[in-house]
């Protein structure tokens, strides 16, 4: 019976051996899943904090966007004139998914509407034809401006 005991010696061995690492892995996983939890809470709270920053930032330059005093000034004229050129990118994309502003709430419509989808307020023949010439303008500025930025580049 020596070798029956041999064998049996060894095969308990291996069943303690086998599940020391099953405790192991179920041991490194729930620490695994723990850490990956913390992780993603830092990344909430941090997002947080981002969100408040921007929101402290928007305040500021509300409160002293008009003070050519400040010692932001440089900032918030660098802010305003981005602000125009996007502004200016925004009405050239409307004209070019044919969409306008509505005059009553300020939703973007389609230029073939009737009726605003968000008031529910009618839309002028008139006022569609002033949006149109308004973005002209400005699609036409943007030409302008970039054909003469070529040419001093040449």
């Amino acid at each position: 019976m020596g070798f029956v005991d041999s064998v049996k010696g060894f095969a308990g061995k291996v069943g303690e051996s086998v599940e020391r690492g099953a405790k192991t892995v179920s041991s490194n996983s729930k620490k695994f899943a723990e850490k990956n939890k913390v992780k993603r809470d830092i990344a909430h709270i941090e997002a947080d904090i981002n969100s408040d920053y921007i929101e402290l930032g928007k305040a500021l330059f509300e409160k002293i966007g008009n003070d050519p005093e400040s010692e932001y000034a440089a900032t918030i004229a660098d802010i305003k004139e981005k602000n125009g050129k996007l502004s200016e990118l925004k009405a050239v994309l409307m004209s070019l998914e044919d969409k306008m502003f509505c005059v009553n709430c300020g939703a973007q419509i389609s230029r073939d509407q009737l009726f605003c989808d968000k008031c529910g307020a009618k839309v002028n023949e008139a006022e569609t034809a002033e949006a149109e010439v308004v973005e002209a303008e400005v699609v036409e500025e943007k030409s302008e401006a970039e054909f003469s930025s070529e040419d001093s580049k040449d």
